[in-house]
This record gives C-alpha cells, structure tokens and sequence, in this order.
C-alpha cells in the first residue's frame, strides 16, 4: 500500500468522532428482493459500529479493569474482537478478508494490552511490519509532541 493511501486511512480513522454508549447498538437487517418482497428483518445488538458516512465510532462502554471474574474478562474480550473488526474493516474495506483478518489480530492483543508503545512495536516485528519515514512524518505532524 502506498504512503497516500495508508494516510488516507489513517486520516479517516482520526477524523472519527467517538460515542460512548451504555448499552449496545441496536440494528436490524432485510433484504427486500426486486418485486419488493421483504424476505427477513433480523435484529441485533453491536457492541462498536463505525458509520462511515457520519464519521462517527459508536463505542459500548466495558470496564476494563482487570476483575476476576469470568463474565468481566468474557466482556473484555468480546469487545476486543468486536472492537478489533470493526477498526480493520473500516480502514481496509477495500483489501482482501485475509489483510482484515490480520490487522484485527494485531489490533485486538494491542487493545488488551492497554496499547502499550512496546507491545505494539513487538507486534508489528512479529508480523513483519514497520512504520516508514513518511508514516513517522504523517503522524508527528497528526500528533504533535505536547509544549
């Protein structure tokens, strides 16, 4: 991927506006058939969804300490990998399953480890990964270190 369109995506993920919600997002599904047949309506809760044309992340708030208990760490969890999905597909929708696939991998282990400088370094090693010249540039000037 050239440097343009890697800006690109970034760009797009941090004109984003975050909504923390409470409780999961409701949806519903149908497909209407072209004689205008409704086949099914499907309702579901979502727990992160990205709106792309309101560039808008809608977030279900998870506690993420590290309680005990099997249910908090279950939450956890689900919310890293719907969280991780949810990321990857918005910024590689136009690549092949397989790159999504990865990226949502990478993205759901540096979540669950607070994103933390290292690990994410260690991470991107691992899957043969770097940030280029030109990334470093983009992202001081996105990110400009504090006076």
């Amino acid at each position: 991927m050239e440097a343009k369109e890697r800006h690109e995506k970034v760009k797009a993920l941090l004109n984003v506006t975050v909504l923390e919600m409470v409780e999961p997002l409701s949806v519903s599904y149908s497909l209407t058939l072209s004689s205008g047949e409704v086949l099914r309506k499907v309702k579901a809760t979502e727990m992160v969804r990205w709106d792309k044309d309101d560039d808008k992340l809608y977030v279900q708030r998870v506690e993420k300490k590290t309680g005990s208990s099997s249910r908090s760490k279950m939450s956890l969890i689900e919310f890293a990998c719907r969280f991780s999905e949810v990321i990857a597909k918005g910024i590689l929708w136009d690549k092949e399953d397989h790159h999504v696939k990865e990226l949502s991998g990478i993205i759901k282990l540096a979540f669950l480890l607070d994103f933390d400088e290292a690990t994410v370094e260690f991470l991107m090693k691992l899957n043969n990964l770097q940030i280029f010249v030109e990334d470093e540039e983009f992202l001081s000037s996105a990110f400009p270190p504090p006076n």
